[in-house]
């Protein structure tokens, strides 16, 4: 394994947006952090050796005011910042955070959801986004969108529209409380025919198991929920095992190495995709 280390830093737990299938619901009264303690998470997260990427998300991340600041802060230390958002800001908002990143910005992803918004608003506003980036060669673009059962169809046509556009498209199952959501047999055929080519967790995430591989989870991977609580992985956060500290109260303490892996369903596919877990 030659892990490469991030944090999955669920900054807010808010969103404006209310998709029926979320699986970070929106948490009502769990807002971002106020600036105290913004300064001391990120005294924190600055101090962690050796260089992290950090991929903010949330909720719906730009809903921190003060995300372009954390971006800043954190490459200033010598780290390396990704963004997970719904794309539901204005394109100057987005510049702002981009501008703040500067060399330093590695994934920019964005999530479609159509109960929220139109195919053809989001694709507009994605392809300018990709233009934004287009100065910035260590940096990259991708448009998540959740296949929900029955509406494989309808994904499909989304994927030949947004790759026709240059646009990277990066399916996801749907999954409810961490498994995966029930496709019946026609589904699954239509899995296959649209998705087939889109091999392995760099390419679609299917929920793959790596129960007793040995993880770098909670040793060169965490999560940060927005109250600022440390989980080895998400899995680990929802059987509340696995407990790092809390960047906020300086509690915060990665472990001394990597364990084997207890969960039948890695539902990110952030540390298969880091190096984190081994063959």
């Amino acid at each position: 394994m030659n892990p490469r280390p991030v944090v999955n830093w669920n900054i807010v737990g808010g969103c404006n947006y209310r998709c029926s299938y979320c699986v970070q619901k929106h948490a009502d009264g769990v807002g971002g952090p106020d600036d105290a303690a913004l300064e001391r998470g990120l005294d924190v997260l600055c101090a962690l050796p050796g260089v992290w990427e950090f991929k903010l998300s949330g909720g719906e991340p730009f809903l921190l005011k003060r995300l372009p600041d954390v971006a800043t802060r954190l490459v200033a230390a010598g780290h390396k910042v990704s963004l997970l958002t719904n794309l539901s800001v204005s394109l100057p908002v987005i510049e702002r955070f981009v501008a703040a990143a500067g060399d330093g910005l590695r994934t920019f992803s964005c999530s479609l959801h159509l109960e929220e918004t139109s195919a053809e608003t989001f694709l507009t506003k994605a392809a300018a986004v990709k233009q934004v980036l287009s100065a910035m060669p260590k940096s990259s673009f991708v448009v998540n969108h959740v296949v929900q059962p029955g509406r494989i169809g309808e994904a499909a046509e989304l994927r030949r529209a947004f790759e026709a556009s240059g646009l990277k498209f990066y399916p996801q199952l749907m999954r409810i409380n961490g498994s995966p959501a029930n496709y019946g047999l026609i589904d699954r055929w239509k899995l296959d025919r649209a998705f087939a080519d889109l091999v392995g967790p760099a390419g679609m995430n299917r929920g793959y198991s790596h129960q007793g591989k040995f993880c770098h989870a909670g040793f060169r991977y965490f999560i940060l929920h927005p109250k600022g609580d440390a989980y080895a992985c998400y899995p680990a956060k929802r059987h509340g095992e696995n407990y790092l500290g809390n960047i906020y109260t300086n509690t915060f303490r990665l472990n001394d190495g990597p364990l084997a892996c207890p969960y039948a369903v890695c539902p990110c596919t952030v540390p298969q995709n880091r190096g984190m877990v081994a063959d």
